[in-house]
């Protein structure tokens, strides 16, 4: 029944509530209990006074019993909840007002009547010799002899124990029941107005959590519209949009693990295609040298087995390379570099490999000078190597492969143009994705389909972005820039 936070906070506040209710009605009660004392204490102050000053014989320090009772009975008829009580200079009760036999105590404490003579703050209270244990207020007066000593005290209860029986018989009055109602009443709507609040308050959280395990139930999807009650305060408020923002976060993360989960079960199946290849080749090569006569071993089957092998390595780089680049594994350490002289040192590298296909490379600069813009060489370098290679192996006999250089005022732009095979228009898109062969790919054993996809990441790495332009049968364009400074 309170597990929900509504439902504790309201026991809880409630609890305090009530509690904190009978403790100022407690302190109100006592407070204005003792208010009314004071004053009456204080209306009476001197009454003892005046009695003592009004009869001779007490004026004259002689204490009697039976003088004093008519003076007690006098004094009664005009306030009958007083009580009289003549002590010695001990406290000993020497005579009463009260009747034979009501009178319970023998003595009076005298320290509250030695604080009351010294002008001590009132309320001020002393015992009451008719219900032991219990404190009045009182009036009190010193009685004298002629020679000023002290002979006793007239000592007077205010509000005794007639007072008590008509408090006690009007305790069941009208007006108190009348107030006791209205009391009851403002408690009653006080906590009714605080189960209200309680529930406005937490109504928002419980949305949120509803809205919540429903969008766990759906596998973090379809997470439906917040619509923000007026009542929500700024912190639920926040606390929803921080919900909802890490709810799409994680379905945001959600969508990119299982694309990477699919790209790299296809990623494994392509690996595994590529690997058995070469691999079989490899080993059918060198199970033919082994079986063969030793004279009639052929060095071809070796250089073969070689070939395969050089694939599979090169295979295993590219692989590495591009784990390390979506991984984020590789330092980037940018400084200025010369793109003409690096340009003709790359097609020096690639010279042997295009003179065998009869491939024309040619490195066309609008600039005498040299350029330089802001790069990290090695990458660069291993961007324009891939990209030429890519280049002379979709050329055929007697084509041309050129590197254009030109100089802006803050870019350099570098494009490598071919009049090769060319990419159909539908496929241009995807070139640069893992492991994707385009249709114009003969040779699957030399190209893995990995290229394209390490040039865009190093690119990315530069802040720049690879273009192609292409038409099947005349040729492609792969451009990109780079930053000055």
């Amino acid at each position: 029944m309170f597990r929900s936070l509504a439902s504790q906070l309201a026991l809880i506040i409630g609890a305090l509530f009530l509690v904190a209710t009978f403790a100022l009605f407690q302190w109100y009660f006592h407070s204005s209990e003792q208010f009314a004392d004071e004053v009456e204490q204080m209306l009476h102050r001197d009454l003892a006074a005046h009695i003592v000053h009004d009869d001779a014989k007490l004026n004259a320090g002689i204490i009697e019993a039976s003088n004093l009772m008519p003076v007690f009975h006098t004094q009664m008829l005009l306030g009958p909840e007083w009580e009289f009580y003549a002590l010695d200079v001990t406290g000993k009760i020497l005579a009463y007002s009260a009747p034979e036999g009501v009178v319970k105590l023998d003595k009076v404490n005298l320290n509250p009547i030695k604080r009351y003579l010294s002008g001590h703050d009132l309320p001020l209270y002393g015992d009451d010799p008719r219900t032991p244990n219990t404190q009045k207020i009182f009036s009190v007066s010193p009685i004298y002899s002629l020679a000023q000593q002290t002979q006793g005290y007239l000592y007077v209860i205010i509000g005794g124990q007639k007072r008590d029986t008509a408090t006690a018989l009007l305790s069941g009055s009208k007006v108190l029941k009348d107030s006791a109602l209205i009391l009851g009443a403002t408690i009653l709507f006080g906590l009714i107005a605080m189960l209200l609040a309680v529930s406005v308050i937490t109504k928002p959280l419980k949305r949120l959590s509803q809205r919540s395990l429903q969008y766990v139930n759906n596998d973090f999807a379809n997470l439906s519209p917040s619509h923000h009650s007026r009542f929500a305060s700024k912190e639920i408020q926040d606390l929803e949009n921080s919900f909802i923002s890490a709810a799409q976060h994680i379905n945001h993360q959600l969508s990119q693990i299982k694309t990477t989960e699919q790209l790299r079960r296809e990623l494994l199946s392509h690996i595994s295609h590529d690997f058995r290849t070469p691999l079989t080749a490899l080993n059918g090569y060198l199970e033919t040298w082994l079986i063969s006569e030793e004279n009639k071993r052929s060095p071809e089957l070796i250089e073969l087995a070689l070939k395969n092998g050089q694939q599979i390595n090169q295979l295993v780089e590219q692989l590495f390379e591009l784990a390390r680049l979506e991984s984020g594994d590789i330092e980037f350490f940018p400084e200025p570099v010369n793109v003409v002289e690096l340009a003709y040192d790359v097609m020096q590298r690639l010279r042997y490999q295009a003179d065998k296909k009869r491939v024309e490379l040619s490195v066309k600069v609008d600039s005498q000078r040299g350029i330089i813009a802001y790069a990290d060489i090695s990458k660069l370098e291993r961007v324009l190597v891939n990209l030429i290679d890519n280049a002379i192996r979709h050329t055929q006999a007697s084509g041309a492969v050129k590197l254009e250089i030109n100089d802006y005022q803050d870019k350099v732009q570098m494009c490598i143009i071919d009049n090769g095979k060319g990419i159909q228009h539908d496929e241009l898109e995807a070139i640069f994705k893992p492991k994707y062969r385009g249709s114009n790919t003969e040779d699957s054993l030399t190209n893995a389909g990995l290229g394209l996809s390490i040039v865009k990441r190093l690119l990315e790495m530069h802040n720049s972005i690879i273009t192609v332009s292409s038409q099947p049968g005349i040729g492609s364009q792969f451009r990109f820039e780079l930053a000055k400074k």
